[in-house]
């Protein structure tokens, strides 16, 4: 039986696109082959979980509190587990510092590895240049296998020295069954749940932080006002820009019609794009921090609504424009605006844009398919040399 050890700082019950992304990478693989080492977690559900799994988790303390560099403890743990299992391969996550601590055990051990790249982690690189371009550089030239999110994210690694060869692309699926629908009961008690009266609504999700476009889609919403268009915006989600949005509702005179719910429970998100008119997110690449791709908007389009997004990093991937949803300029507030009121204005198109959008997401996006030329590649490797 094969034996593959993915090591990474991000994996469930932490929230956001890469943790879910490696869980469901994980389950794509044949049963038994696999063992997860992540961060440690005081999350009593987690640890159930875990003792629950058919995959070997082992939660440890990833980054060292009084040592520098901090991913010595990610160093230091993975070398353990690699004594422990004797891996035919090794799957990191992120190119920096977890690509680097790969290419350590090949040297060493002569142990092939993967690393997976989702955007922001290879940009990065390239942006701080040096000796930083110059690990990433080798970490990427090293690998047996680069994994990409989009197409976009493996441009960036093929800019930063991956052999084009060598990359293989896995694009995120939704984090919940392409069978699942919204019944009218379900939609009714989700709209009460969180106050949704029958004004067009828009739903808007993830971590509050610049580069994601709330600020933009609340001025939308405040162009529109100006207007006399009657338009509500949900914000789901929690995040270091929070305090800055509402202080910028309360500028813009929209306090009543953009709503704050925080942290949506992950069963409630569904339910939550079901019960709403519209997604919109317009997110914009500020530095290195680039959206590599974007799977908020797949999962809106799986409950049939149409999608607004921006042209940038890896959204055009996610959004096809025209056809599963609207793509605007990064930044454009009043681009967003008139593609809401396309959107109002012309429920007929809007509907055609969810349905394709939900068509699109159960031809191509499930994870078996997504993953199958990865793990099909990974199995027919040979054992490491040094097994």
């Amino acid at each position: 039986m094969k034996s593959i050890i993915l090591a990474t700082l991000d994996y469930p019950p932490q929230t956001g696109g890469v943790a879910t992304y490696l869980a469901n990478l994980v389950a794509c693989f044949p049963k038994g082959t696999m063992h997860v080492l992540a961060p440690e977690t005081k999350d009593r559900a987690a640890h159930e979980a875990d003792m629950r799994s058919e995959t070997p988790i082992y939660r440890r303390d990833m980054l060292a509190k009084w040592i520098r560099p901090r991913w010595l403890g990610a160093w230091y743990w993975t070398r353990w587990l690699v004594k422990k299992e004797k891996p035919d391969l090794l799957i990191v996550s992120h190119l920096l510092p977890m690509g680097q601590i790969a290419r350590g055990f090949k040297k060493k051990r002569g142990i092939p590895y993967a690393v997976i790249v989702h955007g922001m982690d290879v940009a990065l690189a390239l942006q701080s240049g040096g000796a930083k371009r110059k690990r990433a550089k080798e970490v990427l030239g090293d690998a047996a296998i680069v994994v990409a999110n989009s197409a976009y994210s493996a441009g960036l690694a093929e800019s930063a020295g991956a052999p084009k060869d060598k990359i293989m692309i896995v694009r995120p699926c939704p984090s919940f069954p392409s069978y699942l629908t919204m019944t009218p009961e379900r939609v009714a008690e989700t709209r009460q749940k969180y106050g949704l009266d029958p004004t067009f609504t828009l739903l808007t999700l993830g971590r509050l932080v610049a580069r994601k476009g709330f600020a933009e889609a609340i001025e939308a919403v405040a162009l529109l006002k100006e207007k006399s268009r009657t338009v509500r915006l949900i914000i789901a989600g929690d995040g270091p820009e929070r305090q800055k949005l509402q202080k910028l509702v309360e500028t813009k005179g929209v306090a009543d019609r953009v709503g704050f719910t925080g942290k949506v429970p992950d069963e409630d998100v569904p339910a939550l794009m079901g019960a709403t008119d519209a997604f919109v997110m317009a997110p914009k690449s500020i530095g290195a921090d680039v959206e590599g791709f974007g799977i908020v908007y797949l999962e809106a389009n799986l409950m049939g609504k149409p999608v607004i997004g921006s042209r940038a990093g890896g959204v055009p991937e996610a959004v096809k424009d025209g056809e599963t949803g609207i793509l605007v300029e990064p930044g454009d507030a009043k681009a967003i605006a008139a593609a809401i009121e396309r959107l109002m204005d012309d429920p007929t198109y809007a509907s055609l844009l969810g349905e394709a959008g939900r068509r699109r997401v159960m031809e191509e996006f499930d994870w078996k398919l997504q993953c199958g030329p990865f793990v099909n590649a990974v199995m027919a490797m040979g054992p490491s040399p040094k097994k």
